[in-house]
């Protein structure tokens, strides 16, 4: 028989555990993460505003960057009609989309190229104020300078440079709702042409198109509610042009200004809108609603107040 086996239990597996309620205990604001967490909760409003001019600063630095510089051309003219009587008058307002910087000749410029597509009367003058740069805040200081000059129609063409600079839109309406107004106490038909998608850019890097597209997009139904509040506004439709400006070929040298084809894309786009203009001209001004807009004016201005508009481009 064999030595016998002594059989063995298992030792009990202890776990030590607390019995003390105190180790836990509440966190403590004091405690180095909890610190950190702290500070980071009261300075994030400011940090995200610091974010926000870094983005601003950057698409201005993108705009601006050098790169070839160009010079702007004057777009005032005569555009010739089938009649010979005295032509009609035709002033420009508005920034760089009227001076075609990188252009060689006014017919080049959209404004030209949309008037020499229609079969028009008579001839047309064009008087050109335009500055490049200019935001709507520049153009409103031009108005009593293009009344002036008694025209029969005013194309107005500005927004890009305010998109740019991220113009508050509650303040892009008011100021584009005052230039309209003024302008209408003196002339029949105001053309205002939207903006473009500014995302397109080619000089605009990929980070910041979606900025530049976003804020086109708020400047362009601003600038179509101040022009669809009043009767003697017309807009020169120009965003079917956005798709040709997804070329980077129709640029200029400097990848910021429409190059010719880029301003042949907007003079088609701006033709239909420029045609309904000139028609309105032949109309009474009864018939478009305007004599009696004009002899209420101090009262519709009450009334109507200002242009409803979001609370930031």
């Amino acid at each position: 028989m064999g030595p016998a086996r002594t059989s063995l239990s298992p030792l009990p597996l202890e776990i030590p555990v607390s019995r003390s309620r105190s180790a836990v205990r509440p966190p403590n604001p004091t405690d180095p993460p909890l610190r950190g967490l702290l500070r980071l909760a009261r300075w994030g409003p400011v940090l995200t505003a610091v974010a926000a001019l870094g983005v601003a600063a950057e698409v201005v630095w993108s705009v601006r960057r050098p790169l070839p510089g160009l010079v702007g051309i004057d777009t005032s003219g005569t555009v010739p009609g089938r009649g010979p009587g005295p032509p009609l008058r035709l002033v420009a307002l508005g920034d760089s989309s009227l001076t075609g910087p990188g252009l060689e000749h006014p017919d080049q410029i959209w404004l030209r190229e949309a008037l020499g597509r229609l079969d028009l009367d008579r001839p047309i003058e064009v008087l050109s104020l335009a500055v490049g740069g200019s935001r709507v805040a520049d153009v409103a200081g031009r108005v009593d300078e293009a009344l002036a000059l008694r025209p029969d129609l005013v194309v107005v063409a500005v927004g890009s440079n305010d998109v740019v600079h991220a113009t508050p839109v509650r303040q892009l309406t008011a100021q584009l709702d005052a230039v309209v107004s003024r302008l209408l106490d003196e002339v029949t038909v105001v053309a205002m042409a939207n903006v473009g998608d500014m995302g397109n850019v080619a000089r605009v890097p990929p980070p910041l198109e979606a900025v530049l597209r976003a804020r086109s997009r708020t400047a362009r139904r601003a600038i179509e509610r101040v022009v669809a509040s009043h009767a003697g506004a017309v807009l020169l439709d120009v965003t079917a042009a956005d798709p040709a400006f997804r070329d980077r070929s129709v640029f200029a040298a400097d990848l910021f200004h429409p190059g010719p084809a880029g301003h042949l894309s907007w003079g088609e786009a701006a033709t239909p809108g420029l045609g309904r203009a000139l028609d309105r001209l032949a109309q009474p001004a009864a018939v478009l609603g305007l004599g009696a807009e004009r002899s209420r004016e101090g009262a519709a201005d009450t009334q109507r107040g200002p242009v409803p508009a979001p609370s930031s481009v």
